[in-house]
């Protein structure tokens, strides 16, 4: 398969609001992160038929940035490319009961819109998501099963839906998800196998379309507080990519 990144763009580690807060849910939490966390640098080293060595290829990563603050509430993430610019990055805001109230975005320094949670209490039940204009372009609905979001469905800016995403947990960690259209006809299945630290060791593509499966696996380097901090991704036995993570804590 000539790229199959492209066709499966996960995120095991989530960075934005979190959801509920009902039971005091911190970022770090819903991040799968342990011990006082204050910044994470993550630059991701892409295999190709020019590296020899993924993990050498500084010109071939991607790199982004998180800030945490004591609270383990997310305050700043942010992309760069591969001369140090910032190209995209988010600014979140909380509210005096702790519950994001607001994510500010730029790319660059120019500001490119916001999106704005819809709170029901501390719940957040759905995003606003509003261009550089103030215009609402996509708004997503949540529904929950207990704390957890087991739905996700996306409409655009005339309240039409576009597209849903149904979610299953264990332990607090996605183990599937299923992506339908507008049309509720299942586009992609996602399975998820973890280890003890709760990271994702096994993720099983299904192309309903193609009707086809994709099979990643993941091996895991990790520092004293138990979070990772090199994930080796592999492709039909191959190095996909290598995703290094420099972890900087609070001192106590």
């Amino acid at each position: 398969m000539k790229n199959p990144v492209s066709l499966i763009l996960i995120a095991f580690v989530a960075f934005s609001c979190k959801s509920t807060q009902s039971n005091l849910i911190t970022d770090l939490e819903v991040a799968n992160l342990k011990g006082n966390v204050w910044k994470i640098d993550k630059t991701i080293h892409n295999a190709n038929g020019n590296c020899v060595c993924p993990a050498a290829m500084k010109t071939e990563c991607n790199q982004s940035k998180y800030v945490y603050d004591k609270k383990g509430n997310l305050l700043e993430s942010c992309t760069i490319d591969e001369n140090g610019t910032i190209n995209d990055s988010s600014k979140y805001v909380y509210n005096r009961r702790g519950v994001c109230s607001e994510i500010a975005k730029f790319s660059g320094r120019k500001s490119v819109g916001k999106e704005v949670p819809v709170l029901q209490g501390e719940r957040v039940t759905g995003v606003k998501i509003y261009n550089e204009n103030g215009i609402i372009e996509t708004t997503l609905d949540y529904a929950y099963s207990g704390d957890e979001i087991t739905e996700e469905k996306t409409l655009n800016s005339n309240g039409e839906l576009v597209s849903s995403v149904q979610k299953e947990y264990l332990n607090g960690q996605l183990v599937s998800q299923t992506e339908k259209d507008s049309n509720g006809t299942v586009q992609t299945i996602r399975k998820f196998k973890r280890n003890d630290s709760n990271d994702a060791v096994e993720c099983l593509i299904i192309l309903s379309k193609d009707n086809k499966e994709y099979k990643f696996t993941y091996e895991y380097e990790y520092d004293s507080a138990g979070n990772w901090i090199k994930q080796t991704r592999f492709y039909d036995g191959q190095i996909e990519n290598i995703v290094l993570r420099n972890i900087e804590y609070f001192k106590v």
